[in-house]
C-alpha cells in the first residue's frame, strides 16, 4: 500500500543495527512499527456476500473520481490520541550503540600459522582438465573448510592442511567420481590452483566504541565527538517514531468511522494482483507452491489476500476522500522536501532512494503525513504521555 511507505521508511532504521554512511549518518533495519496506520488485516475486510458492492471502474483514478459514492466517513470531530515520551534514556541509546558495534562485528582472520583439518580458509582456486580451465572450476574468495566430507570432491578440500595463508600459489591433482554428472569431468583427473589468503576464525568479534574505532568508520575525531552526534541522531529518530506511532493510532480510528459503499472493481483487482505477485516471489524464494506459502507461513488463504487487497483501496478511497474534504494540497517544493526527509531518514540520497521507491508512491506518502497533520490540528485531542 502507498501510504504503508511511512511504516516502511520507520522500520528501517529506529532501534536497528547501524552501518556506516560516507557523512556518518547511520543505517539499518529494526522490527520496530510506527507510522502509516496498517491496512486491515487478513479476514477482518467484509467477506464476500455480506461487504460493501464491488463495482467495475477500470482506470480508477482517486484524484478525479466522485468519491461520495464509495465511501462515507463520519465526523472526525472528538478524535484523540496518546503521544509518548519523545525522550531517549540512557538505555535505549546504549542499545543503540550495541547493535550499531553488531554491524561491525567480524571473524579475525589468522596468517601466522598453517591451515589445521577443521580450519575454514578463505582461499581462491582455479580448475583445468587437459590445461584448459573447466565451467565451475574458479571462484575467488571462497570460504573452504579443510577437511573431508563437506561437499567437495574427494582430496580437495584436504589439500588445504598444512599450507600457509599468505597467498602463495600451489597445485594439486584430484579425481572426479565417475558419477559426478557431468560428461565432461565424470572420472576425469583434473590439476586445482589454488592459494590460500587467511584462516577464518570461527569467533565472532565485536568491535569496542573507541577513538581507534570511530576515527575509521566515522568522520568524527573522538568518542565524546560520536555520541554527542549520534545520540542527536537517535533522537531525531525516535521523534519521528513517536509521531509515527500517533499517526498510526489516529489512521486507525479515521478508518473505523469510515464505511465502503461500493468498491472500484479495476483497482481491487489490481492491488491483489500486485499483493499476490509478492507472495508469489517470496514462495519461489522459499520453493513451496503459492498456497502453501500462505498456509504455511502466514496462516492465510488467496482468498484472504484478495480481502487484505480491499483493505487497502479503501485506505486509499479515505485518504483521497479526506484530502479533498479537507482541501490538502502541498506545493511542489513541499512534495520535495518531504522526499529528502524519507531519503535522509534512510541515510541517502533522494536520487539513491528513488531506486527504491517510485516517485509517486513517495509524492503520496507526502501526501498521506500532511493530511494526517491536518487532521490532528483540526479535530484531534493529543495527550502527551507522562502528562500531569
Amino acid at each position: 500500500m502507498k501510504k504503508g511507505l511511512c511504516l516502511l521508511l520507520a522500520l528501517c532504521l529506529l532501534f536497528a543495527a547501524c552501518s556506516k554512511t560516507e557523512t556518518g549518518t547511520e543505517t539499518g533495519a529494526s522490527a520496530s512499527s510506527d507510522g502509516s496506520g496498517s491496512a486491515e488485516q487478513p479476514g477482518t475486510a467484509s467477506q464476500p456476500g455480506t461487504g460493501p458492492a464491488v463495482v467495475s471502474d477500470a482506470d480508477f483514478d482517486y484524484k478525479t473520481s466522485d468519491l461520495s459514492k464509495y465511501v462515507r466517513i463520519q465526523s472526525l470531530e472528538g478524535l484523540a490520541v496518546t503521544r509518548q515520551d519523545p525522550a531517549l534514556t540512557d538505555e535505549e541509546y546504549a542499545n543503540e550503540v550495541d547493535a550499531m558495534l553488531e554491524s561491525y562485528s567480524y571473524y579475525p582472520e589468522i596468517t601466522d600459522r598453517p591451515v589445521e583439518e577443521g580450519d575454514t580458509v578463505l582461499a581462491d582456486y582455479s580448475g583445468y582438465l587437459d590445461g584448459e580451465p573447466f565451467a565451475g572450476g574458479t571462484a575467488q574468495n571462497q570460504k573452504i573448510v579443510a577437511q573431508g566430507g563437506t561437499g567437495y570432491i574427494n582430496g580437495f578440500a584436504e589439500a588445504f592442511i598444512g599450507r600457509m595463508p599468505d597467498g602463495e600459489e600451489f597445485s594439486f591433482n584430484v579425481t572426479f567420481p565417475e558419477n559426478y554428472g557431468s560428461d565432461e569431468l565424470n572420472g576425469q583427473e583434473v590439476t586445482f590452483v589454488c592459494r590460500v589468503h587467511a584462516i577464518v576464525a570461527t569467533e565472532l568479534v565485536v568491535p569496542e566504541l573507541n577513538d581507534e574505532f570511530v576515527t575509521s568508520h566515522f568522520a568524527y575525531a573522538n568518542v565524546e565527538e560520536f555520541n554527542k552526534a549520534y545520540r542527536e541522531n537517535v533522537q531525531w529518530r525516535k521523534n519521528y517514531y513517536v509521531d509515527g506511532a500517533m499517526y498510526s493510532e489516529l489512521w486507525e480510528q479515521v478508518l473505523q468511522r469510515s464505511e465502503v459503499l461500493m468498491y472500484p472493481e479495476e483497482e481491487v483487482e489490481r492491488v491483489y494482483r500486485e499483493n499476490r505477485a509478492q507472495y508469489e516471489y517470496y514462495a519461489q524464494y522459499f520453493q513451496v507452491d503459492y498456497d502453501t506459502l500462505l498456509q504455511a507461513y502466514y496462516g492465510i488463504t488467496d482468498e484472504d489476500v484478495r480481502e487484505e487487497s480491499k483493505g487497502f483501496v479503501k485506505e486509499d478511497l479515505v485518504m483521497y476522500a479526506c484530502v479533498k474534504e479537507l482541501g490538502i494540497e502541498p506545493t511542489e517544493e513541499e512534495y520535495r522536501e518531504g522526499m529528502k526527509f524519507y531519503a535522509q531518514y534512510n541515510g541517502m540520497e533522494l536520487d539513491e532512494f528513488l531506486n527504491y521507491y517510485s516517485e509517486d508512491v513517495l509524492r503520496t506518502s507526502v501526501l498521506w503525513q500532511q493530511l494526517i497533520k491536518e487532521i490532528i490540528e483540526r479535530y484531534a485531542t493529543v495527550t502527551q504521555e507522562g502528562a500531569a
